[in-house]
């Protein structure tokens, strides 16, 4: 009889596809082109002999044969990694992790403190990968990831790091231009937006009794590090969680106009890890609790 066995490419290719329904998101989990990944499916599904996904509309569907494939391809994958893993770290290398980390984050935070963790474990070496967008899922090559959001991703533990206190922010210069006495003024003066954070505004607007839909509206940016950068510049206030503005505010690049932050409870920087990779890497756990109890000391 003969054997059907696809490459490890391809059902890494489908199995991703498959998890976000999307081509390009799978693409970039991967590290690959769209065209790539539906090379890969594509022979996949002449291998097999049947149609894995079709498309209805603009959206990407598994068809019943797809289900079912994924139902059973999925799990055993996934094991191969950890099997992969496991014989990596018997093998020594277990010192080497693997991290993703959003920019602004990574700059403001992590690496003014990584000397310390560094110093205290000499064994372990670092190697930071490309930061996981908003809607990516996490690959398999990461042990560990920083991620912006609200805590809540799919398949991995996620714990608080900071973030949760918002502050409004400008430059020195900014201030001469629109005198910002109070929380009305800062209302009504042009806004820098975070495009992950954009009701940010309405929740310090609600607290501290202010029109909500005062502010004019400004540029809009994908980075708190960009963010930042056209607050010094001053194009306008941003409203943006306080540890990242700090350096600036402490060296009079920025200023806290007025005293009118707020705590928003689904918004903060988060450590994000598989739970079977917390317990299979020694270093993991101890580069998880170093993390934590850094940001316990605030």
């Amino acid at each position: 009889m003969r054997h059907c066995y696809p490459n490890i490419a391809e059902l890494l290719a489908f199995t991703s596809a498959a998890r976000h329904l999307n081509f390009s998101r799978a693409a970039r989990e991967l590290g690959l082109t769209p065209s790539a990944v539906s090379r890969q499916i594509a022979a996949l599904e002449t291998l097999v002999g049947t149609a894995l996904f079709v498309r209805e509309g603009r959206h990407l569907v598994l068809t019943e044969a797809g289900r079912r494939y994924h139902d059973r391809v999925a799990e055993p994958l996934r094991e191969i990694g950890n099997a992969s893993l496991e014989l990596m770290t018997s093998r020594g290398e277990s010192d080497l992790l693997t991290i993703a980390s959003v920019p602004t984050f990574t700059t403001k935070w992590l690496i003014p403190r990584l000397p310390d963790f560094l110093a205290s474990t000499p064994g372990v070496t670092l190697s930071f990968s490309r930061h996981l967008a908003h809607g990516d899922a996490f690959p398999f090559t990461l042990d560990a990831a920083v991620r912006y959001g609200d805590g809540s991703w799919e398949g991995v533990v996620s714990e608080y790091l900071d973030g949760r206190r918002f502050v409004p922010v400008c430059a020195p210069s900014f201030v001469a231009r629109y005198p910002l006495a109070s929380a009305t003024d800062v209302a009504r003066a042009p806004r820098l937006v975070h495009n992950q954070a954009e009701e940010v505004w309405g929740t310090w607007a609600t607290c501290h009794d202010v029109a909500p839909h005062a502010q004019r509206p400004g540029p809009r940016f994908e980075q708190y590090s960009v963010l930042l950068q056209a607050a010094e510049a001053g194009m306008g206030v941003g409203l943006v969680p306080a540890f990242l503005a700090r350096e600036a505010i402490q060296a009079g690049r920025l200023v806290v106009p007025v005293d009118a932050g707020v705590d928003v409870p689904r918004h903060g920087h988060y450590l994000c890890y598989p739970k079977e990779r917390l317990q299979q890497r020694s270093a993991l756990r101890t580069f998880r609790e170093w993390m934590l109890a850094q940001a316990s000391q605030g």
